[in-house]
């Protein structure tokens, strides 16, 4: 069975840390980016089967990359979930 790819992208190193050996226990093959401009070269290299984003980055924001990821032919069918500390 091909193990799946995800990119957890966020700025909390401690966060992305925790995600990454969990999703990693759990069978998945996971890198991590600390922004969305890392994440962009990241994406260009690898192709991902899931990315789970962070919506507050310095930066370029994760919304702006989901826009830019779904408006690309190549990026856009990637599955995105977002993450957030935002409470509305």
């Amino acid at each position: 069975m091909v193990q799946k790819k995800i990119l957890v992208v966020d700025d909390e190193r401690d966060l992305c840390d925790i995600l990454s050996f969990n999703l990693s226990a759990a069978g998945y093959l996971v890198e991590t980016a600390f922004s969305a401009e890392e994440a962009l070269e990241e994406i260009q290299q690898t192709p991902f089967d899931m990315i789970l984003l962070d919506v507050m980055m310095p930066g370029m924001s994760g919304f702006e990359l989901a826009e830019k990821l779904k408006s690309d032919e190549y990026t856009r069918d990637i599955p995105i979930i977002f993450l957030t500390a935002k409470d509305t």
